[in-house]
């Protein structure tokens, strides 16, 4: 009996039916990890463009005075979730903004540290959200948390993370208030 086993187990080893089968086995994951890399830096992507696009054309409606006064945080916070498609429905939750003055002459832009909304802490009100005078040149900036498509993969190690595992994208625009 223990004869069969080693004949058999030696017939097996010996056989090269399935070495294909091994290289299969060996390169898919491979494979497959990268086409998964594809489509989240493709989704994110998408969705970067999307707030873009959205944060261009409320600025756009601002700049060239089709609103009937000067925005409210609110407001502009609605045009651009309007105009971002990408972003779904939970944009009214997920997106933040900040606006300030700033001085052409000595350039100080925002803050490096880009205020997100994190939903792991309270609630916070946008803290600087300020509504310039004529001829000011305003920045303004727009923080969106998204959620990763395919969270184990990690593609995201390179953006900025929330504590609630969140991915912040940012957009920049500037205007200048028309008199």
């Amino acid at each position: 009996m223990m004869g069969r086993v080693i004949t058999w187990a030696r017939t097996l080893l010996r056989s090269e039916s399935a070495t294909t089968s091994v290289e299969f086995v060996m390169v898919y994951p491979i494979f497959l990890l990268a086409l998964l890399w594809s489509i989240e830096t493709c989704i994110w992507m998408m969705r970067a463009t999307s707030l873009e696009r959205g944060l261009d054309i409320a600025i756009r409606e601002v700049r060239l005075g089709s609103l009937n006064s000067m925005p409210t945080y609110d407001d502009l916070k609605d045009i651009v979730c309007d105009y971002s498609g990408m972003l779904g429905d939970s944009c009214a939750t997920d997106l933040k903004l900040e606006m300030q003055i700033a001085d052409p002459r000595a350039y100080e832009g925002l803050p490096d540290d880009a205020d997100c909304v994190d939903h792991s802490e309270p609630i916070k009100p946008a803290i600087n959200f300020t509504v310039g005078q004529a001829n000011d040149l305003m920045l303004v900036r727009a923080c969106a948390r998204i959620e990763p498509v395919f969270p184990m993969l990690d593609v995201g190690n390179a953006m900025k993370r929330e504590s609630d595992g969140g991915v912040a994208l940012i957009a920049v625009s500037t205007f200048v208030q028309e008199p």
